[in-house]
């Protein structure tokens, strides 16, 4: 982000990232029941675009259109992962 040395907020980030990481790997084991993960993870991805979307318009840093429609299609395919996947654990 502008920066050459790392400092504190980077710090915080690549923690919560990493624990975010190994709950996916967690949540990997049994993906139907833990489909509750998926509910998190859309609202984590939505405003990771939200936040990149506001500074781009804010001319923070450089719009990109392929990134911003690969969020909306990642969005879109957990969304519709956790729907399919509560109807298949019903049956």
């Amino acid at each position: 982000m502008g920066v050459a040395e790392i400092v504190y907020p980077m710090g915080r980030a690549s923690a919560v990232a990493f624990s975010w990481g190994v709950l996916l790997l967690v949540a990997d084991r049994k993906p139907l029941e833990r489909r509750w993960i998926l509910i998190p993870t859309i609202l984590v991805v939505t405003l990771i675009t939200f936040a990149r979307t506001t500074f781009s318009l804010y001319g923070t840093i450089e719009f990109s259109i392929a990134l911003l429609l690969f969020a909306i299609a990642l969005i879109i395919f957990m969304a519709y992962s956790y729907y399919y996947a509560d109807k298949y654990d019903k049956n």
